[in-house]
């Protein structure tokens, strides 16, 4: 049988990346999103739709879609070796075109670490 060990520095950075992504993506930094996202992004939207990466930042670059507000309500992380997986809820305020609308979500982000660095590589959403 396999212990699983704790990394509380691991994780409070994977934590704090998350928290860090939400700022970047309400306040238009998008080049440090497109940064912390893996080239093999994979997204699933809350309707099923798949984005890769070029096509989630070309999606925010252009303003389609705009995060507002989004209000972290909980998360907790697991490690795994070189693999994190974040599970976490939120309140999302998006605008789509003319479309604005809260959406309250869960969300598994899993990171993937590369040349020392954690990067996102798949996000599931859904609505809770």
């Amino acid at each position: 049988m396999t212990a699983k060990i704790r990394d509380d520095a691991a994780e409070r950075e994977i934590l704090a990346l998350s928290l860090a992504k939400f700022r970047w993506k309400t306040s238009g930094h998008i080049d440090r999103v497109e940064d912390l996202f893996d080239d093999n992004l994979l997204f699933v939207h809350i309707t099923g739709h798949v984005s890769s990466k070029k096509e989630w930042i070309e999606e925010l670059r252009s303003g389609r879609f705009v995060y507002e507000t989004i209000e972290p309500q909980s998360a907790s992380v697991e490690l795994a070796g070189d693999r994190a997986v974040l599970s976490g809820k939120a309140v999302f305020t998006v605008r789509m075109g003319r479309h604005r609308g809260v959406y309250r979500l869960q969300f598994t982000e899993t990171y993937v670490q590369k040349d020392g660095a954690w990067k996102l590589r798949e996000l599931l959403t859904s609505t809770y």
